[in-house]
């Protein structure tokens, strides 16, 4: 093979790059987002629920029955 094949190669590869490069959607980086995203809420629920969850774990058995009935809110 010849120096002509691997400058093609070259090329080809390149252009393959730079053409996937140019497809791909472009995002904006203007700051944060002012909207608030309805996942922040299930998120802080789930958390004070396996805080919750842990306390169980952790605590007496009177503590246990007013931390069950908390997690049916």
């Amino acid at each position: 093979m010849g120096p002509v094949f691997y400058i093609f190669l070259g090329f080809a590869i390149a252009w393959f790059f730079i053409g996937r490069r140019s497809c791909r959607p472009r995002v904006r980086h203007a700051g944060p987002d002012p909207r608030p995203d309805p996942r922040d809420e299930m998120i802080d629920r789930l958390t004070d629920r396996v805080r919750t969850l842990e306390r169980i774990i952790t605590d007496r058995d009177w503590q246990l029955r007013r931390d069950i009935d908390d997690l049916d809110r």
